[in-house]
């Protein structure tokens, strides 16, 4: 047994040493930050429309590693809000992160506007539109 443990020292050091040093880098990485906008999306049943328009845009801050940050740039900037089951009328929509598409180790920290007033109602149709 004592054998097993003795033989081959040197790279038993070398394995440590490296094992250490990947270690302490991990260890020791700060995550960066980053503010992006994403074109508001929001997701309507058919037959309803917004009577209030809404926020063309999101601004949302991430943090995450760098490498997680340079993936951010190549996923689409769309932040998706679902009101396919919302009834008709006044409604405070307030936005979560739930709405990004992240990369792995990406979070986010905040999000403006946090929230937006906007009316749900049945869409109009075009024929008493026209008279």
């Amino acid at each position: 047994m004592s054998r097993f443990l003795f033989d081959n020292m040197s790279y038993k050091f070398v394995a440590l040493g490296v094992a250490l040093v990947l270690w302490f880098s991990l260890l020791g990485r700060r995550d960066s930050t980053i503010m992006k906008d994403y074109q508001l999306e929001v997701l309507l049943a058919p037959e309803m429309e917004l009577a209030i328009p809404t926020p063309e845009f999101v601004r949302v801050e991430v943090m995450g590693p760098r490498v997680a940050l340079k993936k951010l740039g190549q996923l689409p900037g769309v932040f998706t809000v679902d009101l396919t089951s919302a009834s008709p009328g006044r409604k405070k929509v307030r936005l979560s992160a739930e709405g990004v598409a992240l990369p792995l180790g990406a979070r986010v920290m905040n999000i403006e506007p946090k929230e937006f007033v906007t009316e749900i109602r049945p869409q109009q149709n075009k024929a008493s539109k026209a008279k």
